[in-house]
């Protein structure tokens, strides 16, 4: 077998990349030294859990554990996708912060058995993790309860490889580490192997605003609210050596989510933790005045792409308040400003070139090859728009001897509003847009993002009055000179 074949996704985690953030808007600007990120969403389930739970996995093993023995894991979430990747089945604990992105992820990976727990709940309480997972282990023989918390896990070594990673990528020339804190295993374990190589290193623990971590203070934990997942705790974790963290710093959610999609613009596709570590080591080499041979190392733990509905959703960052002034106005102009309150009958589209449900397939394809069209609308009864026929698809179906040239158009149009088919308990529909003259064009490019034409008509949706295409969007804004890629 090659050497370049690698047997088991395990053997494939650690060794993530250590890149410079230089690139990236609002990182280095005003910053002597160099901050550097290390990419631990690049490990094969998307997050530095991956580490943990490869050696979680290998206690297990060296325990005499049956690796069918179901495991009861409490966490954001991250630590179970990654144990249930390599091949593990359990019950999942997750806090009610959790993104949907993650429950789909565990879902598809085979878990059904996921329980909410509250943000917040404090040790020993009934709603804690431990307790409601020490609950159901007793009820579930062979069961193994899996929570970084409590220590009964030696992830020491799991960390010490990370440590080394950064030592040997740096070159031994580390000034700062910048991360998360969570449970306080990676703080304690990273601050003790780094220390004794570079003992001059200043470790810096990340915590939401709002997090009682760094306070080491107890007070009323359901007052205590953010959404940055995997970083933060109303209470200190016992798994937090005193000691461990040099300098804490807080980051609201607005700075850390905005600075997690400046990641992303940049090409590093780093979640809302990942971007609060970045916003917090820069606050860190600002206020620490850094030589320019200094370097800072930031852990990137979890990768952009688990939060699809959130930090990568513009609707949902606006309604939470969550992006900068600047990316507000950016997206303003994006969205609305450069169409200065246009309407899709300022594109000045043609008159549309339909053909009937009844027309022939032969037909259609003549009449699209005539007029270069890519599709065409089809009308039914009293000339009302029902749907469309691309000229790709009825091509291939005329070439592959499924439709015949005399075959009528209805037969392989693609209808809008068909009747509701069942897929279990569920009705699906396809959805329709109205789309009319009046239609705002920052509306048209919305429309765009999921559509590649657009079909205009009257209020009624009877006749159809004309196509769009985002090509009709981009010369329009080349006409008006605002065009940006």
């Amino acid at each position: 077998m090659s050497k370049l074949c690698i047997t088991t996704i395990s053997d494939t985690v650690g060794r993530t990349p250590l890149v410079s953030l230089s690139g990236v808007d609002g990182v280095s600007h005003g910053v002597a030294g160099e901050i550097l990120g290390k990419l631990e969403y690049m490990n094969p389930g998307s997050s530095i859990k991956d580490r943990v739970a490869k050696h979680i996995v290998a206690q297990l093993s060296a325990k005499g554990i049956s690796k069918s023995a179901p495991l009861v894991v409490a966490g954001p979430g991250n630590l179970a996708i990654s144990l249930a990747m390599l091949g593990r089945s359990l019950t999942c604990l997750l806090p009610e912060r959790t993104t949907t992105d993650r429950v789909r992820l565990l879902k598809s990976l085979g878990v059904t058995d996921i329980v909410r727990t509250l943000d917040g709940a404090l040790p020993g309480s009934p709603e804690h993790a431990c307790e409601i997972g020490r609950r159901i282990v007793k009820h579930r023989a062979g069961s193994v309860y899996i929570d970084e918390e409590l220590g009964d896990w030696d992830l020491s070594a799991c960390y010490d490889e990370l440590a080394a990673e950064l030592i040997e990528q740096t070159d031994g020339t580390l000034d700062a580490l910048v991360l998360g804190v969570d449970t306080g295993n990676a703080a304690t374990h990273l601050s003790r192997a780094l220390k004794a190589k570079l003992p001059n290193i200043q470790i810096i623990g990340v915590e939401p605003t709002n997090s009682a971590i760094g306070e080491q203070t107890v007070d009323n934990p359901l007052a205590r609210r953010w959404l940055c997942e995997d970083i933060g705790r109303a209470y200190a974790p016992r798994a937090l050596l005193p000691g461990s963290i040099d300098m804490w710093i807080q980051v609201s959610d607005r700075v850390a989510y905005s600075m997690a999609r400046r990641l992303v613009q940049g090409g590093v596709f780093a979640g809302p933790s990942s971007g609060a570590s970045v916003a917090a080591a820069r606050m860190y080499a600002v206020s620490a005045c850094l030589q320019p041979s200094s370097r800072v190392a930031v852990i990137l733990g979890d990768t952009a792409r688990n939060y699809t509905d959130t930090l990568l959703s513009d609707d949902w960052m606006l309604a939470h308040d969550l992006l900068d002034a600047r990316m507000v106005a950016d997206l303003q102009r994006t969205q609305i400003e450069q169409y200065r309150a246009a309407s899709i009958e300022d594109l000045q589209l043609p008159a549309a070139v339909t053909v009937s449900e009844n027309d022939s397939m032969h037909y259609a394809v003549a009449l699209m090859a005539e007029h270069d069209f890519s599709q065409v609308p089809v009308t039914g009864p009293s000339r009302r728009l029902i749907g469309y026929l691309t000229l790709s698809a009825a091509q291939t179906l005329l070439d592959n001897h499924v439709a015949l040239p005399t075959d009528p158009v209805r037969k392989f149009m693609l209808r809008f509003n068909p009747a509701p088919r069942n897929v279990g308990s569920a009705n699906i529909r396809k959805e329709y847009w109205l789309i009319t003259p009046e239609t705002p064009l920052s509306e048209l490019s919305r429309f765009f993002e999921s559509h590649s034409v657009a079909f205009v008509t009257d209020a009624s949706r009877k006749f159809c009055l004309g196509i769009a295409t985002k090509q009709d969007l981009i010369s329009f804004l080349a006409r008006r000179h605002t065009f940006r890629f």
